[in-house]
């Protein structure tokens, strides 16, 4: 595919010039093997695949729907290799029909060209002279819309990479070449799911139903160890990503309370899932800054079915009254058979982009007086974090907010137009509070904040909402639960792309250490087969210190697993997960997204629900499922209609 001296009889078309050195065009079509023909022919020097490199397409789908664009990379590795090329082709696997389109980017790198193969005429994909330069990337960008004919069946991508030497001949190069089949994708009420001991699972709907789907999701493990599940709700505007919320798997509850703030640009939206076989009975009231309820009511659910509204919308504003819904700091609801709930703070951004955070339902059955920590706090250089405590007794809640830096030391923060670095809050019962650091710094301080009851008044359950400004946009808002210390947590992890490129996920999480003493975290990678990625190493967290960081690891891209963290025997320490997501703008922003991590002592159950599930009219929602270490488990991911049906979804 590239050489630089010479004319390859068999069709490697080359141009060189002895002065300005050698530049390859591109080979000719149908050398990846679309018809069994690769670069190999002329590269004669090594076999196919015989060197210690490899060519990968990055980006597809496990499945594909009509009309569906997807941003893609062909990578071609080798760790001896100085010039890099490739072609791709896209066809059926049943006709050898063109399937879809291929189209080059914008950077000048990859260019098309076409040839009638068996009286079809077929497009190939491959490198120009630009992006075969002796040094640069060996990342090809492109873009691939997939056939509009849902009959169109399966489709084939053949893909060679050359791995040159440089050396301006044919000679020494690696040639590698791999094919890929992309089904069409099925949709299902149902995906059966295996979790391997320490792996996971991840699929996601394609957000391009025909129509608005909503209902609620069940984990049913029937056999094995009981993995435990999270579902990030994505919405795009114009197709850009604008927001992603995560909501943990949770099984049924008979009451709980959340944070509730309504005006200006914030509302608050509550989902209740019944996936009983009889009708809930969910009475619900809401309490004001006092500590006064009102807008007391019930709400009749279905046996499976689920209701999603905000708390300005029916059937909550019903109950009302002469009272204002911008009065309410919570809402608590009671059942008569236990349901799943989920709760989301949403933000119109001044771009009027709708933004949203998944924020913590605390259960009333369970009360703790110990301290909690929100692994992760930012203040300045645009960023900000609000704290949220919501006071879950019927008592007045007391105590102290402490901000620690990430070396352990007191972190100054204004918080409401106070400075400091421990601040009193005093919650009114069944009520709520919330602070502000001012985020005026030039450069960002980033530390983690520990939350200390006083009077043995109850724990109050507790985010930390981060938000990130840029040229006055609020670009991305994203909340962290405050959680209780344990000792090893499990915390799912994607990355893909080049984490500054449009598109790229990386992953990361926060560690907070609330103990007197340093620590030497373990922390250790598992892929979705259980099979360990990155071995456990150490590393080191101050007294009350902090990490907070993207996974910084060599991953193999793209990458879907889990990371284990765990401390000394005898030490605690608070974890979550988050991820950062460049979104498709032409100066790609950051959408972040926290979620919890999950405690390795807590028991999961085998039925797990997810409250909310929504598809199409810019929603998407990707499920991650993560095993235990004890044993692989077996199961099944049910979709259900808001009015008990199944709900058939595309899902990857």
């Amino acid at each position: 595919m590239i050489s630089l001296r010479g004319v390859c009889v068999v069709g490697c078309l080359l141009i060189f010039n002895q002065n300005l050195g050698a530049f390859s065009r591109g080979p000719l079509p149908d050398r990846n093997g679309f018809s069994g023909v690769f670069c190999t022919a002329c590269h004669t020097t090594n076999a196919l695949n015989s060197g210690p490199g490899s060519v990968r397409i990055v980006g597809l789908p496990s499945a594909w729907l009509p009309n569906e664009t997807y941003r893609l990379q062909v990578i071609v590795s080798d760790p001896i290799a100085i010039r890099f090329g490739f072609e791709l082709s896209a066809t059926g696997v049943a006709n050898r029909d063109q399937a879809g389109v291929l189209i080059p980017s914008t950077d000048g790198r990859t260019q098309i060209l076409e040839a009638t193969i068996d009286g079809k005429v077929i497009q190939f994909l491959e490198h120009t002279s630009l992006g075969s330069t002796i040094g640069s990337s060996n990342v090809f960008q492109f873009t691939y819309v997939t056939p509009a004919d849902p009959n169109f069946g399966s489709i084939r991508f053949n893909v060679a990479g050359n791995a040159a030497n440089g050396d301006g001949t044919n000679r020494g190069d690696f040639i590698y070449a791999t094919e890929v089949i992309l089904p069409l994708l099925v949709p299902s009420s149902e995906r059966q799911f295996v979790l391997a001991t320490r792996g996971a699972l991840s699929a996601a709907t394609a957000g391009s139903t025909t129509a608005l789907s909503i209902g609620f999701a069940r984990m049913q493990t029937s056999s094995g160890t009981a993995g435990s599940g999270l579902a990030f709700v994505d919405f795009r505007q114009g197709g850009v990503l604008v927001s992603e919320a995560a909501f943990a798997a949770s099984a049924p509850i008979r009451s709980g309370r959340t944070y509730v703030e309504v005006g200006g640009a914030l509302n608050t939206g509550i989902a209740f899932a019944n996936p009983g076989t009889q009708t809930a009975s969910v009475s619900f009231f809401f309490t004001d800054a006092n500590g006064a309820n009102f807008g007391d009511s019930n709400i009749s659910i279905p046996a499976n079915s689920q209701i999603a509204a905000f708390v300005n919308e029916a059937p909550f504003r019903n109950a009302l009254g002469t009272r204002l819904i911008s009065d309410a700091r919570t809402l608590t609801f009671t059942s008569t058979i236990p349901v799943s709930a989920a709760a989301v703070r949403t933000r119109l951004n001044e771009r009027a982009e709708f933004m949203m955070s998944a924020l913590p339902i605390a259960d009333l059955a369970l009360s703790a007086t110990s301290a909690t920590s929100i692994a992760h706090t930012a203040d300045g250089g645009g960023w900000a974090t609000e704290v949220l405590l919501v006071n879950n007794s019927d008592v007045t809640a007391t105590g102290t907010l402490q901000f620690f830096s990430s070396a352990g030391q007191n972190f100054t923060v204004n918080l409401d137009g106070q400075n400091g670095n421990q601040f009193p809050y005093s919650i009114p019962m069944r009520s709520s509070r919330r602070f502000r650091t001012a985020g005026l710094a030039t450069a960002a301080a980033t530390g983690w904040i520990q939350i200390v009851p006083s009077g043995n008044t109850q724990t109050p359950s507790a985010a930390g909402v981060l938000s990130l400004r840029a040229n006055n946009i609020t670009v991305t808002e994203t909340a962290m639960a405050a959680t209780s210390a344990g000792n090893a947590f499990r915390v799912f992890a994607e990355v893909s792309g080049d984490f500054g490129t449009p598109g790229s996920i990386q992953s990361g999480f926060a560690i907070s250490n609330p103990g007197n003493n340093a620590i030497s975290v373990n922390v250790e990678v598992t892929a979705l087969d259980g099979t360990v990625v990155i071995p456990s190493a150490p590393l080191s967290i101050a007294a009350h210190g902090q990490f907070g960081d993207i996974v910084r690891l060599n991953l193999p891209l793209p990458f879907t697993g889990v990371i284990w963290v765990s401390a000394p025997a005898g030490s605690s320490i608070s974890v979550s997960g988050f991820r950062g997501r460049l979104n498709e703008r032409s100066t790609p922003e950051l959408v972040l997204t926290a979620f919890p991590a999950f405690d390795e002592a807590a028991t999961s159950a085998a039925d797990l629900v997810f409250p909310q599930v929504v598809d199409a009219a810019g929603y998407s929602t990707e499920f991650a499922l993560v095993g235990a270490r004890p044993g692989q488990s077996a199961g099944t991911l049910r979709f259900v209609s808001q009015v008990g049906q199944p709900l058939v979804l595309p899902l990857r």
